[in-house]
């Protein structure tokens, strides 16, 4: 019994770009609800979010008198925070990133962002570390408090204006639709915003045409979301009492948002599709904390999302049901397994 439930567990590709376990593929038959994260799953974001980031952490660092005419981070190097956990907020890991620079600059007395850079242990090093620690912020601080003394950590704390960061990040993402978007006027930023550049990875048409119905679970606020499901050709597709922003209450890996598509929606069972580590958390804690009479939830990962080429493998140790290289390819599958069932 014991190597045919091993077996059971061990993904294997089912179809064109598709990963499942056996009780995965199994299951999927009578999914009848699909949840989505935005980013990386429904929406491209290389173009926006990392970008904002960067550029975020770069202006921020200029405002305090850090000299640089490069930015002090790449969107390559965001993806390292991203595979450590804990950072689904863009804004909190435009603030982390930061906080590094501070302590670097405290440490070495000098404010010139490309020796900083240079200087071990590089972001890379830091991001390893923070994901021993726990991932985000929390995991961060005591990645930084091994660097330097805790009063001199303290000192820079109380230097780092957290709010101006994503006051800044927010104006780069929204740009002249700040207030549209964020409720905010933009001070810094003229123009359009880094957000014109996302486009949908799956067209609206495959969703609508699909037997399924569809919740949203996002780290976005509603003025975000909205937006970008518009520029991106998607809006009317998931009702908007299915869609969990984090100005709902939520906030991921709270897995309280999916109860609350569940209750909304009433599953038989439900995937949700999500690009980082975050988001499978979620699910593997609703699938926890869930009683006998709430549906099952299977999770599936999504590859070429935020943890960039470190997604399969980080996913693959964590024991996922699903794996998908694209939703398209993930809603084929699902509609041939769905009239199997």
């Amino acid at each position: 019994m014991g190597g045919l439930w091993s077996v059971n567990l061990e993904l294997r590709q089912v179809s064109d770009g598709i990963f499942a376990t056996s009780r995965a593929a199994m299951q999927a038959e009578v999914a009848d609800v699909i949840v989505f994260d935005m980013d990386g799953v429904l929406i491209d974001v290389h173009q926006s979010y990392p970008v904002v980031i960067c550029k975020a952490v770069t202006a921020y660092l200029q405002e305090m008198g850090f000299v640089t005419e490069e930015m002090a981070v790449t969107p390559q190097e965001t993806a390292y925070f991203k595979a450590a956990g804990g950072f689904n907020s863009d804004w909190a890991l435009a603030q982390g990133i930061v906080l590094i620079f501070l302590v670097k600059a405290r440490i070495l007395g000098t404010r010139d962002i490309m020796e900083l850079r240079a200087a071990l242990p590089d972001i890379a090093a830091i991001a390893r570390a923070v994901g021993q620690y726990g991932g985000g912020l929390e995991g961060l601080y005591r990645a930084l408090e091994n660097l330097t003394e805790a009063k001199d950590f303290e000192t820079v704390r109380s230097s780092w204006d957290r709010a101006r960061i994503t006051r800044l990040a927010q104006e780069f993402y929204a740009g002249d639709q700040s207030h549209q978007v964020f409720g905010i006027a933009n001070q810094t930023v003229d123009g359009p915003g880094l957000m014109v550049h996302e486009r949908a990875l799956v067209s609206k048409e495959l969703l609508v045409r699909a037997p399924f119905r569809y919740g949203l679970y996002t780290g976005r606020n509603a003025g975000e979301t909205t937006t970008a499901m518009k520029l991106a050709g998607l809006e009317g597709v998931i009702a908007e009492s299915a869609q969990v922003t984090e100005d709902r209450g939520w906030h991921k890996p709270d897995p309280g948002g999916l109860a609350e598509i569940v209750r909304v929606l009433s599953p038989r069972l439900l995937i949700y599709v999500g690009d980082n580590l975050d988001d499978w958390q979620t699910a593997a804690r609703y699938e926890t904390d869930r009683s006998l009479d709430d549906p099952p939830c299977l999770f599936c990962g999504m590859l070429g999302g935020s943890p960039g080429p470190l997604a399969y493998s980080l996913f693959q140790d964590r024991g996922v049901d699903l794996l998908a290289n694209s939703v398209a390819q993930l809603m084929g599958w699902l509609i041939a397994r769905h009239t199997l069932g």
